[in-house]
C-alpha cells in the first residue's frame, strides 16, 4: 500500500520484517515479489511516466548500482550505513529548506546513481529517486520511479540467478505472499488520491527521513 501510494517503501517495510521472520528468503523473495508489483504500478499510469527522467535515473542507477558493489566490498558495512543514513537525512533537510528545488537532468541522474548506491549498500534505493520528483504529480512520481524499479529489480534478480542465490522455496514464498501484495495495491489507489491533493510531497519526505533514521540506527547499533 505504502509502495503504490508514494512510489517507494516496500523494501524499507518487507525487508526488516521478513529478515526477523524468514531470513533465508533475503534478498531473492523480495526481489521475486518487487517485479509484479513495480511492472503493475508502472502499467496502472503509464501515461504519467516521464520518458526522459525515467532514462536518466535509471542510466545513474546502473552506474550507482556498480559503485555501490565496490563499496560494498571495500568499506566497512556499518559505515557505509552511516554515510548512507546521513547522506539521505542531509537530502532531505536541503528538500525541506528549498521548497522550489526541480531537479534537472543532472540531478535525476545522479539522484539516480544516489537510489543505485543505496540500493546496493542499504536495499533503500527508493528515498533518493523520489527526492527527484518531489514537486511532480503524483502519477509522474510513482509511474516514473516504478518503470525504473522495473529495470533495477531485473538486473538483480538476474545477477542472484546467475550467482545461484535463487531457489525454488523463494519462489513459492513470493507466490504466499503476492495476494496480500495485490490488496495493498488495491488500497493504495485510494490512498494515493487523498495525498495527491496536497500531501504526498510531505508523506514522501516524511518516509524518506523515517528510512534514513532506520538505516542510521541499524549501522549504530
Amino acid at each position: 500500500m505504502i509502495q503504490g501510494s508514494i512510489g517507494f517503501g516496500f523494501s524499507f517495510v518487507v525487508v526488516p520484517l521478513l529478515g526477523l521472520l524468514r531470513p533465508e528468503a533475503l534478498p531473492a523473495t523480495v526481489l521475486i515479489m518487487s517485479m509484479p508489483m513495480t511492472v503493475a504500478l508502472a502499467l496502472r499510469e503509464r501515461d504519467a511516466i516521464d520518458g526522459g527522467g525515467f532514462v536518466r535515473l535509471t542510466a545513474g542507477r546502473v552506474v550507482g548500482t556498480a559503485v555501490g558493489v565496490l563499496l560494498v566490498r571495500s568499506w566497512p558495512t556499518d559505515g557505509l550505513g552511516v554515510v548512507t543514513g546521513a547522506s539521505l537525512l542531509l537530502g532531505v533537510a536541503v528538500s525541506l529548506f528549498a521548497p522550489a528545488f526541480e531537479a534537472g537532468r543532472r540531478t535525476q541522474v545522479a539522484l539516480g546513481v544516489a537510489s543505485g548506491v543505496m540500493g546496493t549498500t542499504a536495499a533503500v534505493g527508493g528515498p533518493p529517486a523520489a527526492l527527484a520528483y518531489q514537486h511532480r504529480p503524483g502519477p509522474q512520481l510513482r509511474a516514473t520511479l516504478s518503470a525504473s524499479f522495473v529495470i533495477g529489480s531485473v538486473l538483480s534478480l538476474t545477477g542472484l540467478a546467475l550467482a545461484r542465490q535463487v531457489g525454488q522455496e523463494d519462489l513459492w514464498l513470493a507466490l504466499e505472499l503476492l495476494p496480500g501484495l495485490g490488496v495493498g495495491l488495491l488500497l493504495s489507489r485510494l490512498v494515493g488520491r487523498r495525498l495527491d491533493r496536497a500531501w504526498l510531497r510531505p508523506a514522501v519526505l516524511s518516509f524518506a527521513a523515517a528510512t534514513a533514521v532506520a538505516v542510521l540506527i541499524r549501522a549504530l547499533t
